[in-house]
Protein backbone atom coordinates (compact mmCIF):
# COMPACT_ATOMS: atom_id res chain seq x y z
CA UNK A 1 0.00 0.00 0.00
CA UNK A 2 1.49 3.34 -1.05
CA UNK A 3 2.30 6.23 2.10
CA UNK A 4 -0.42 7.90 3.42
CA UNK A 5 -1.81 11.31 1.29
CA UNK A 6 -0.18 14.37 3.61
CA UNK A 7 -3.07 16.56 5.22
CA UNK A 8 -0.83 19.46 4.54
CA UNK A 9 2.83 19.66 4.24
CA UNK A 10 4.26 22.88 5.95
CA UNK A 11 7.87 21.54 5.45
CA UNK A 12 7.55 21.68 1.92
CA UNK A 13 5.85 25.10 2.33
CA UNK A 14 9.10 26.95 3.76
CA UNK A 15 11.54 25.75 2.79
CA UNK A 16 12.25 28.59 -0.22
CA UNK A 17 14.93 30.93 -0.42
CA UNK A 18 12.69 33.62 0.27
CA UNK A 19 12.16 31.98 3.92
CA UNK A 20 15.79 31.98 4.55
CA UNK A 21 16.44 35.19 3.15
CA UNK A 22 13.91 36.50 5.64
CA UNK A 23 15.11 34.71 8.56
CA UNK A 24 18.64 36.19 7.95
CA UNK A 25 17.56 39.30 7.38
CA UNK A 26 15.88 39.69 10.56
CA UNK A 27 18.78 37.95 12.73
CA UNK A 28 21.28 40.92 10.88
CA UNK A 29 18.85 43.46 11.79
CA UNK A 30 18.79 42.51 15.26
CA UNK A 31 15.59 43.66 16.19
CA UNK A 32 13.37 40.52 16.72
CA UNK A 33 10.17 42.33 18.12
CA UNK A 34 8.13 45.15 15.67
CA UNK A 35 10.27 47.37 13.74
CA UNK A 36 10.35 47.33 9.94
CA UNK A 37 9.15 43.90 9.16
CA UNK A 38 6.23 43.87 11.47
CA UNK A 39 5.48 47.57 9.93
CA UNK A 40 6.13 45.88 6.04
CA UNK A 41 3.77 43.00 6.52
CA UNK A 42 0.89 45.22 7.76
CA UNK A 43 1.15 47.74 5.06
CA UNK A 44 1.68 44.79 2.59
CA UNK A 45 -1.21 42.74 3.86
CA UNK A 46 -4.04 45.41 4.72
CA UNK A 47 -3.27 46.79 1.08
CA UNK A 48 -3.60 43.66 -0.82
CA UNK A 49 -7.23 43.12 1.54
CA UNK A 50 -8.30 46.52 0.51
CA UNK A 51 -8.01 48.56 4.21
CA UNK A 52 -5.96 51.54 5.04
CA UNK A 53 -4.76 50.04 8.54
CA UNK A 54 -3.24 46.65 9.78
CA UNK A 55 -2.26 46.03 13.07
CA UNK A 56 -0.34 42.67 13.47
CA UNK A 57 -0.94 40.94 16.83
CA UNK A 58 0.43 37.18 18.47
CA UNK A 59 -2.41 35.45 16.70
CA UNK A 60 -5.65 35.10 15.34
CA UNK A 61 -7.74 34.87 18.79
CA UNK A 62 -5.34 38.15 20.06
CA UNK A 63 -7.23 39.58 16.58
CA UNK A 64 -10.56 38.74 17.92
CA UNK A 65 -10.76 40.28 21.34
CA UNK A 66 -8.62 43.12 20.89
CA UNK A 67 -10.98 44.02 18.29
CA UNK A 68 -14.15 43.54 20.40
CA UNK A 69 -12.04 45.38 23.64
CA UNK A 70 -11.45 48.25 21.20
CA UNK A 71 -14.76 48.78 19.66
CA UNK A 72 -15.88 48.98 23.31
CA UNK A 73 -17.58 45.43 23.95
CA UNK A 74 -17.85 44.38 27.83
CA UNK A 75 -20.08 43.50 30.68
CA UNK A 76 -23.72 43.49 29.76
CA UNK A 77 -23.34 43.42 26.11
CA UNK A 78 -24.64 40.61 23.83
CA UNK A 79 -22.62 39.49 20.75
CA UNK A 80 -24.24 36.96 18.62
CA UNK A 81 -22.56 34.81 16.55
CA UNK A 82 -23.13 31.82 14.47
CA UNK A 83 -23.53 28.15 16.07
CA UNK A 84 -20.74 26.62 13.60
CA UNK A 85 -17.15 28.09 14.55
CA UNK A 86 -13.86 27.66 16.15
CA UNK A 87 -14.31 28.01 20.34
CA UNK A 88 -12.56 31.46 20.02
CA UNK A 89 -15.82 32.85 18.47
CA UNK A 90 -17.11 31.94 21.85
CA UNK A 91 -14.12 32.36 24.13
CA UNK A 92 -13.05 35.77 22.70
CA UNK A 93 -16.18 37.25 23.83
CA UNK A 94 -16.45 35.50 27.31
CA UNK A 95 -13.10 37.15 28.28
CA UNK A 96 -14.53 40.80 27.52
CA UNK A 97 -17.40 39.88 30.12
CA UNK A 98 -19.80 40.00 27.26
CA UNK A 99 -22.18 37.06 26.65
CA UNK A 100 -22.11 35.16 23.28
CA UNK A 101 -25.56 34.75 21.64
CA UNK A 102 -25.39 31.61 19.39
CA UNK A 103 -27.43 31.39 15.90
CA UNK A 104 -28.15 29.17 13.59
CA UNK A 105 -26.58 28.65 9.90
CA UNK A 106 -27.65 28.49 6.32
CA UNK A 107 -29.08 25.49 5.46
CA UNK A 108 -26.53 25.18 2.98
CA UNK A 109 -23.61 26.16 4.39
CA UNK A 110 -21.72 26.95 7.78
CA UNK A 111 -22.40 30.81 7.59
CA UNK A 112 -24.65 32.64 10.14
CA UNK A 113 -28.39 32.90 8.86
CA UNK A 114 -29.66 36.92 8.79
CA UNK A 115 -32.97 35.91 10.20
CA UNK A 116 -31.59 34.04 12.72
CA UNK A 117 -29.16 36.69 13.70
CA UNK A 118 -31.96 39.42 13.13
CA UNK A 119 -34.25 37.58 15.50
CA UNK A 120 -31.29 37.08 18.38
CA UNK A 121 -31.32 40.90 18.36
CA UNK A 122 -32.13 42.63 22.04
CA UNK A 123 -31.50 45.94 23.88
CA UNK A 124 -28.45 44.36 24.81
CA UNK A 125 -26.91 43.41 21.67
CA UNK A 126 -23.67 45.03 20.60
CA UNK A 127 -22.17 43.60 18.21
CA UNK A 128 -22.45 40.65 15.44
CA UNK A 129 -19.68 38.55 14.36
CA UNK A 130 -20.01 36.92 11.30
CA UNK A 131 -17.22 33.78 10.45
CA UNK A 132 -16.23 33.78 7.07
CA UNK A 133 -15.62 30.44 7.46
CA UNK A 134 -13.83 27.85 5.00
CA UNK A 135 -13.03 30.91 3.39
CA UNK A 136 -16.22 32.04 1.87
CA UNK A 137 -18.20 35.30 2.94
CA UNK A 138 -20.65 34.86 4.90
CA UNK A 139 -24.27 36.94 3.68
CA UNK A 140 -24.93 40.16 4.08
CA UNK A 141 -26.63 41.04 7.28
CA UNK A 142 -28.55 44.15 6.86
CA UNK A 143 -28.83 45.49 10.37
CA UNK A 144 -27.60 48.59 12.09
CA UNK A 145 -25.43 47.06 14.70
CA UNK A 146 -21.60 47.34 14.57
CA UNK A 147 -19.92 44.26 13.18
CA UNK A 148 -16.63 42.51 13.80
CA UNK A 149 -15.65 40.32 10.54
CA UNK A 150 -13.81 37.05 11.66
CA UNK A 151 -11.99 36.55 8.44
CA UNK A 152 -9.37 34.04 10.38
CA UNK A 153 -10.08 31.38 7.45
CA UNK A 154 -11.23 34.00 5.01
CA UNK A 155 -7.33 35.36 3.67
CA UNK A 156 -8.25 36.79 0.29
CA UNK A 157 -7.62 39.59 -2.14
CA UNK A 158 -10.06 42.33 -1.08
CA UNK A 159 -11.54 40.08 2.03
CA UNK A 160 -14.39 40.37 3.65
CA UNK A 161 -15.53 43.85 4.79
CA UNK A 162 -18.46 44.02 6.40
CA UNK A 163 -17.54 45.53 9.57
CA UNK A 164 -15.65 48.20 11.03
CA UNK A 165 -13.05 45.53 12.22
CA UNK A 166 -11.50 42.37 10.28
CA UNK A 167 -9.84 39.57 12.44
CA UNK A 168 -7.14 37.09 10.15
CA UNK A 169 -5.01 34.71 11.85
CA UNK A 170 -1.90 33.31 10.54
CA UNK A 171 -1.75 29.82 11.91
CA UNK A 172 0.83 27.58 10.14
CA UNK A 173 -2.18 25.68 8.22
CA UNK A 174 -3.69 28.46 7.15
CA UNK A 175 -3.83 30.09 3.33
CA UNK A 176 -1.20 33.10 4.74
CA UNK A 177 0.61 30.91 7.36
CA UNK A 178 3.95 31.55 9.10
CA UNK A 179 6.06 29.65 11.54
CA UNK A 180 3.70 29.75 14.46
CA UNK A 181 1.14 31.68 15.66
CA UNK A 182 0.05 35.20 14.28
CA UNK A 183 -2.94 37.45 13.07
CA UNK A 184 -3.83 40.98 12.37
CA UNK A 185 -6.62 43.31 12.88
CA UNK A 186 -7.35 45.12 9.29
CA UNK A 187 -9.97 48.78 10.14
CA UNK A 188 -10.39 52.01 8.13
CA UNK A 189 -11.16 53.31 11.35
CA UNK A 190 -7.73 55.27 12.31
CA UNK A 191 -9.45 55.58 16.23
CA UNK A 192 -9.75 51.66 16.34
CA UNK A 193 -6.34 51.54 14.82
CA UNK A 194 -4.63 53.24 17.47
CA UNK A 195 -6.30 51.89 19.96
CA UNK A 196 -5.58 48.31 18.93
CA UNK A 197 -1.84 49.43 18.66
CA UNK A 198 -2.22 50.27 22.25
CA UNK A 199 -4.03 47.23 23.71
CA UNK A 200 -1.29 44.93 21.97
CA UNK A 201 1.26 46.59 23.78
CA UNK A 202 0.08 46.52 27.25
CA UNK A 203 -2.31 49.96 26.70
CA UNK A 204 0.65 52.01 26.18
CA UNK A 205 0.96 55.15 24.06
CA UNK A 206 4.42 55.86 21.96
CA UNK A 207 6.18 57.57 25.43
CA UNK A 208 5.08 54.50 27.11
CA UNK A 209 2.10 55.78 29.36
CA UNK A 210 -0.49 53.13 30.12
CA UNK A 211 -3.79 54.96 28.21
CA UNK A 212 -6.21 51.67 27.44
CA UNK A 213 -7.17 49.61 30.25
CA UNK A 214 -7.00 45.51 29.47
CA UNK A 215 -3.89 45.90 27.67
CA UNK A 216 -1.78 43.31 27.14
CA UNK A 217 1.51 41.84 25.28
CA UNK A 218 0.08 40.42 21.71
CA UNK A 219 2.65 41.69 19.53
CA UNK A 220 3.85 39.95 16.47
CA UNK A 221 7.63 38.88 16.19
CA UNK A 222 9.80 39.79 13.45
CA UNK A 223 10.85 36.75 12.63
CA UNK A 224 7.19 35.47 11.84
CA UNK A 225 6.50 39.24 9.84
CA UNK A 226 9.47 38.70 7.81
CA UNK A 227 8.56 34.48 7.07
CA UNK A 228 4.77 35.71 6.57
CA UNK A 229 6.27 38.55 3.88
CA UNK A 230 7.98 35.66 2.03
CA UNK A 231 4.87 33.61 1.75
CA UNK A 232 3.21 36.79 0.56
CA UNK A 233 5.29 36.67 -2.52
CA UNK A 234 3.77 33.76 -3.38
CA UNK A 235 -0.16 33.61 -1.95
CA UNK A 236 -1.75 34.39 -5.41
CA UNK A 237 -0.56 31.26 -6.67
CA UNK A 238 -1.49 29.50 -3.22
CA UNK A 239 -4.99 30.51 -3.98
CA UNK A 240 -4.96 29.42 -7.01
CA UNK A 241 -3.60 26.01 -6.96
CA UNK A 242 -6.32 25.63 -4.30
CA UNK A 243 -9.20 26.52 -5.86
CA UNK A 244 -8.04 24.05 -9.03
CA UNK A 245 -8.12 21.57 -6.26
CA UNK A 246 -11.12 22.21 -5.45
CA UNK A 247 -12.99 22.21 -8.50
CA UNK A 248 -11.57 18.75 -9.35
CA UNK A 249 -13.32 17.43 -6.22
CA UNK A 250 -16.51 18.95 -7.02
CA UNK A 251 -16.20 17.08 -10.17
CA UNK A 252 -16.72 13.51 -7.96
CA UNK A 253 -18.81 15.31 -4.82
CA UNK A 254 -21.17 17.82 -7.24
CA UNK A 255 -23.93 19.12 -5.03
CA UNK A 256 -22.24 17.50 -1.29
CA UNK A 257 -19.79 19.75 -1.47
CA UNK A 258 -20.05 22.87 0.77
CA UNK A 259 -20.73 25.87 -1.72
CA UNK A 260 -18.53 28.90 -1.79
CA UNK A 261 -17.84 31.79 -3.56
CA UNK A 262 -15.66 32.97 -6.27
CA UNK A 263 -13.38 34.89 -3.96
CA UNK A 264 -12.85 31.74 -1.34
CA UNK A 265 -9.25 30.76 -1.37
CA UNK A 266 -10.53 27.91 -0.07
CA UNK A 267 -9.31 27.31 3.04
CA UNK A 268 -11.00 23.78 4.16
CA UNK A 269 -12.52 21.96 1.14
CA UNK A 270 -15.55 20.01 2.88
CA UNK A 271 -18.80 18.19 1.87
CA UNK A 272 -21.66 16.94 3.71
CA UNK A 273 -22.87 13.17 3.75
CA UNK A 274 -25.21 11.52 5.90
CA UNK A 275 -22.85 8.45 6.51
CA UNK A 276 -20.12 10.72 7.46
CA UNK A 277 -17.98 8.21 9.91
CA UNK A 278 -18.44 5.55 7.69
CA UNK A 279 -17.14 7.47 4.84
CA UNK A 280 -13.80 8.83 6.74
CA UNK A 281 -13.43 5.23 8.04
CA UNK A 282 -12.82 3.87 4.84
CA UNK A 283 -10.83 7.09 3.02
CA UNK A 284 -8.95 6.64 5.92
CA UNK A 285 -8.21 2.53 5.09
CA UNK A 286 -7.31 3.76 1.31
CA UNK A 287 -4.55 6.20 3.05
CA UNK A 288 -6.80 9.46 2.67
CA UNK A 289 -6.75 11.57 5.90
CA UNK A 290 -9.80 13.52 6.32
CA UNK A 291 -10.77 16.16 9.02
CA UNK A 292 -14.10 17.10 11.08
CA UNK A 293 -15.07 20.74 11.08
CA UNK A 294 -16.35 21.04 13.73
CA UNK A 295 -17.72 17.74 15.31
CA UNK A 296 -19.96 20.15 17.92
CA UNK A 297 -21.81 23.25 17.71
CA UNK A 298 -19.71 26.17 18.88
CA UNK A 299 -21.51 26.36 22.75
CA UNK A 300 -21.01 22.56 23.38
CA UNK A 301 -18.02 22.20 25.16
CA UNK A 302 -18.21 21.76 29.12
CA UNK A 303 -16.37 25.31 29.92
CA UNK A 304 -19.08 27.04 27.88
CA UNK A 305 -22.11 25.88 30.12
CA UNK A 306 -24.43 28.78 31.75
CA UNK A 307 -22.17 31.18 29.97
CA UNK A 308 -24.15 31.59 26.75
CA UNK A 309 -27.72 32.36 25.21
CA UNK A 310 -28.86 30.20 22.23
CA UNK A 311 -32.57 31.83 21.70
CA UNK A 312 -33.92 29.66 19.58
CA UNK A 313 -33.50 25.72 17.55
CA UNK A 314 -30.57 25.23 15.50
CA UNK A 315 -31.69 22.73 12.97
CA UNK A 316 -29.27 23.53 10.46
CA UNK A 317 -25.65 24.00 12.43
CA UNK A 318 -26.60 20.77 14.01
CA UNK A 319 -26.97 18.85 10.53
CA UNK A 320 -23.55 20.58 9.42
CA UNK A 321 -22.11 18.91 12.36
CA UNK A 322 -22.83 15.66 12.03
CA UNK A 323 -22.66 15.62 8.40
CA UNK A 324 -19.63 17.43 7.39
CA UNK A 325 -16.27 15.97 6.56
CA UNK A 326 -13.22 18.04 5.04
CA UNK A 327 -10.42 16.27 2.40
CA UNK A 328 -6.35 17.96 1.97
CA UNK A 329 -6.54 20.81 -0.22
CA UNK A 330 -3.03 22.95 -0.01
CA UNK A 331 -0.87 24.80 -2.38
CA UNK A 332 1.78 22.46 -2.46
CA UNK A 333 -0.31 19.23 -2.60
CA UNK A 334 0.72 17.06 -5.49
CA UNK A 335 -1.46 16.22 -8.93
CA UNK A 336 -0.80 12.34 -7.74
CA UNK A 337 -2.32 13.03 -4.51
CA UNK A 338 -5.35 14.87 -5.96
CA UNK A 339 -5.83 11.95 -8.15
CA UNK A 340 -5.79 9.40 -4.76
CA UNK A 341 -8.33 11.31 -3.15
CA UNK A 342 -10.53 11.40 -6.17
CA UNK A 343 -10.25 8.01 -7.32
CA UNK A 344 -10.72 7.37 -3.06
CA UNK A 345 -13.96 9.30 -3.06
CA UNK A 346 -15.31 7.75 -6.39
CA UNK A 347 -14.66 3.72 -4.79
CA UNK A 348 -16.62 4.77 -1.45
CA UNK A 349 -19.69 7.14 -2.39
Amino acid sequence: MNDPVEWINLTAAHATPGTQEAIDRVIRSGRYVGGEEVAALEEEVAAWMGRPHGIAVSSGTAALELALKAMGIGPGDEVIIPAVSFVASIGTVLRTGATPVVVDVLRDGPWMDPDAAQAAVTKRTALIMPVHLFGTAAPSLHLDIPILDDACQAIYRGGPAMGQCTALSFYPTKVLGGLGEGGMVLTKDEGLAIRIQRLRQHGCDASGQVVESGGTNARLSSLLAAILRARMAHIEAECQRRKEIAEIYDSVLGQRAVPRDSNSPVSVYAFLHPKRDAIAAQLKTAGIPTAVYYPRLVQDHPAFKGAVRVPNLLPNALRFCRQTLALPCYGGMEDADVTRVVDALETVL
